[in-house]
């Protein structure tokens, strides 16, 4: 008893470093109550089975990281792309796996009724998805081997062959990869490989595009946003030319549809929503974390409307777990550090003040010993069904811990990822990085969500990433978010 009201002094105390707090709500009460009496039952560092509770394998723990690539021109040039695409992914994969603690790549999500759960799969598995049709193929060893993949391909939409979605649509989900024909919309794109879905389950990795963009697709339930971002390296460098085995492909499907086939229209996809999407090029050299989240507690405070108010709203600021001499820290599952800025008469607090206070946040966290650690721990070792951990006390799927959720979640999540030269083959090219928020708003809604991420290639150039939700939610305020941000950091 003594230790849990330890416990939850502490818990307290981290929240009101935070954000100013209600605690008339009782739903404040549940969550520290609850997670101080689980303390002195369960040991705390979960950190490696947290995305198992705030994932569930659903929609909102879709991402994607792409890069800028030239389009191809006609039908037969994509079915070749997409066949290149599906062996620089099965690659990716095949090299990275275990490699990544707590995040086995070699895998596809089966449904079930508390959220999907990752089994194991065959990478040579891979479902094409192209026009209304979808083709599960296994591939061979070479992509110039897959001369029958290229013919099926064609086939199937000169046919315009139904039972080849029912073929899919009958078996239980076998492919961790798919890679899908046609034209994304940035806005929904992270959630590409739900193409090749069935009721049962599917992929959690796609390869596609998005305008200008190649991109990869992940669920963050499998791997988290480190691991996405070398996935997507490797993808990337591996289809950075077209050569001789692609122009035979090309050559092959091209004998079925015909020269300059137009690429057919991709139908609706079920439960995408959309995200204003909007990045920028980063001058060398990235400022530090402090300086950027200083930057963002600025533009949360103005935004927020309340001149007077003595905190920023919240955000979120994931961080690698670990000891800093951990080879492996970088390519954990993240955990998150909760920070906002402190203003006086309206005056921010100064930035070596701020970054004081964030580096023992953040050090907090990445010994599990933080506000959101602990909260995740207490949810993880909960003694109630998974099920009900994702739909109940997790996220904003919770109507009954608004007021917590809306405090601690926050208007926003800054990410900032800088590849090691080590982790990635060659020169990567500029990547940009989509994710949703963890509060998504409705788009009339005046104030905005966002997640802002910044991935560094070794080389020192980056890019800046908003995607938004609310006034974010098109590409005008997402853009006009982001810019309002830069110009902060100056």
């Amino acid at each position: 008893m003594i230790a849990a009201w330890r416990s939850a002094r502490e818990l307290r105390a981290l929240v009101e470093e935070l954000a100013p707090v209600d605690w008339r709500d009782p739903a404040w009460w549940a969550v520290i109550g609850g997670a101080a009496a689980i303390e002195g039952l369960a040991p705390r560092r979960l950190h490696g089975d947290h995305a198992y509770v705030v994932s569930g394998g659903e929609p909102a723990a879709d991402t994607f990281i792409g890069w800028p690539a030239p389009a191809a021109p006609d039908l037969a040039g994509a079915i070749a792309d997409a066949i290149a695409l599906a062996h620089a992914a099965r690659a990716a994969l095949a090299a990275l796996d275990g490699t990544l603690p707590g995040q086995p790549l070699a895998r596809v999500l089966r449904d079930r009724k508390d959220g999907a759960r990752p089994v194991p799969a065959d990478l040579a598995d891979v479902v094409f998805a192209v026009g209304d049709v979808r083709l599960l193929a296994t591939l061979s060893a070479a992509a110039a081997d897959d001369v029958a993949v290229a013919e099926a391909l064609a086939r199937a939409v000169v046919a315009r062959a139904p039972g080849q979605a029912d073929a899919v649509a009958a078996r239980a989900p076998t492919a961790a990869i798919a890679v899908v024909i046609g034209d994304h919309a940035p806005a929904t794109a992270r959630h590409l490989h739900r193409r090749a879905w069935t009721d049962a389950g599917g992929p959690w990795l796609g390869v596609g595009r998005a305008g200008p963009l190649a991109i990869a697709s992940t669920c963050h339930m499998v791997v988290d946003g480190y691991g996405h971002a070398l996935i997507a390296a490797r993808i990337a460098a591996a289809t950075a030319a077209r050569d001789d085995a692609h122009r035979r492909l090309a050559r092959t499907a091209a004998a079925i549809v015909g020269d300059a086939a137009p690429i057919p229209a991709l139908p609706p996809l079920a439960g995408a929503a959309p995200l204003g999407v909007a990045w920028r090029a980063l001058p060398a050299p990235v400022p530090r974390l402090p300086a950027l989240a200083h930057a963002l507690g600025r533009v949360l405070h103005a935004d927020a409307g309340d001149p007077a108010a003595s905190m920023s709203p919240v955000f979120q600021v994931p961080v690698a777990p670990g000891a800093k001499d951990d080879p492996l820290r970088w390519r954990r599952r993240v955990v998150h550090a909760l920070l906002s800025v402190r203003f006086t008469d309206g005056v921010p607090e100064p930035l070596d003040v701020f970054a004081t206070r964030a580096r023992a946040a953040i050090a907090r966290e990445a010994a599990g010993d933080g506000l959101a650690s602990r909260l995740l721990a207490a949810t993880a070792a909960a003694p109630v069904p998974l099920g009900l951990k994702r739909r109940r006390m997790v996220g904003a799927r919770a109507p009954w811990l608004r007021g917590p959720i809306e405090a601690l979640a926050g208007r926003c999540a800054l990410s900032v990822m800088r590849l090691q030269p080590a982790d990635v083959p060659g020169a990567p090219p500029p990547m940009i990085a989509v994710s949703a928020p963890g509060q998504a708003l409705a788009p009339d809604d005046p104030r905005a969500t966002s997640v802002i991420t910044v991935i560094a290639g070794p080389g020192g150039d980056a890019i800046a990433t908003l995607a938004g939700s609310g006034a974010a939610a098109t590409p005008a305020g997402a853009a006009a978010l982001l810019d309002r941000w830069l110009a902060a950091v100056g």
